[in-house]
């Protein structure tokens, strides 16, 4: 853990190389009279928040995405299979909505803000499970997930084109589908960490009253010691009760924080201006 963190020399190196490389290679996007990148389009209002929004709102999908099959399958006991299965109403949901949505002529800011709140309700069901949940009691936030899906991708890339000339749009939707796909890659890294560091803290809270001097804790060892099981058997199954507990209360709170940025989401997208009915919208998709 320590070569990972900024008290080793050469990770502070080329951290700050990697700052130094940034703010060259800005400077020459921004000098360029032909940028490989063009980086001007940020200075367009709903490009800027239009792909602030993109990119949280997909770090937020995408890391939630990689957390819940993780989770189920390390600590409920879920196969590949059930734990695909448990995800799948999501895909579902988004491949029979997204038609039907994408002919509603509407503000395309209410239909991204309809799209974060429902992520919002799905994150806060999520925070609501429970070690025992059933396989469906897992399932149905997946459904909002799969609806506020068919509504997330195209109203937001119909805000990020408004007003951007036809001949800028190829270079407008490459910097917008690279940043969105270099966010979900980061988020998927930090959640995991995050997650691991969470568990170890609840783990510290919750065996600090498994020792025996806690009337709960020697009850549960001679209920489990009056089933066949050793001392040694006895304390290693509830310890092992305490992990899945901490992970499930680390879920928890990932859960609980992604429906507040989700909602969050919301107030990025009114930043945005009304966009103006657009030709290019359904070609650059």
């Amino acid at each position: 853990m320590t070569s990972t963190r900024f008290n080793n020399t050469l990770i502070v190196v080329l951290a700050i190389c990697a700052a130094l490389g940034f703010v060259a290679w800005v400077i020459w996007e921004l000098t360029e009279s032909k940028p490989a990148v063009d980086l001007t389009l940020f200075m367009r209002r709903n490009f800027c928040f239009g792909v602030l929004a993109t990119c949280l709102g997909y770090a937020l999908i995408f890391s939630n995405n990689v957390l819940l099959p993780l989770w189920l399958q390390e600590q409920m006991g879920y196969t590949a299979t059930w734990a695909g299965c448990v995800a799948a109403p999501s895909g579902l949901v988004a491949v029979l909505m997204t038609t039907p949505v994408g002919r509603l002529k509407v503000d395309p800011r209410w239909m991204a803000t309809g799209s974060f709140v429902a992520y919002a309700a799905g994150f806060f069901l999520r925070s609501h499970y429970t070690p025992d949940a059933a396989f469906w009691t897992l399932t149905m936030p997946l459904f909002l997930q799969g609806f506020a899906l068919s509504m997330f991708f195209v109203p937001l890339l119909h805000i990020m084109l408004d007003g951007i000339p036809p001949e800028r749009v190829p270079s407008a939707t490459g910097i917008s589908n690279f940043a969105r796909i270099t966010s979900g890659g980061f988020a998927a890294s930090l959640i995991t960490t995050f997650w691991d560091r969470r568990e170890a803290l609840h783990q510290s809270r919750l065996v600090e009253s498994s020792t025996s001097f806690s009337p709960i804790y020697r009850q549960a060892t001679e209920q489990l010691q009056a089933q066949g099981m050793n001392p040694l058997q006895s304390a290693g199954t509830i310890l092992r009760q305490t992990i899945n507990q901490a992970y499930l209360l680390s879920s928890i709170d990932i859960f609980y924080a992604s429906g507040w940025l989700a909602m969050a989401m919301v107030l990025v997208v009114w930043i945005t201006r009304k966009p103006a009915p657009a030709e290019h919208v359904a070609a650059a998709d």
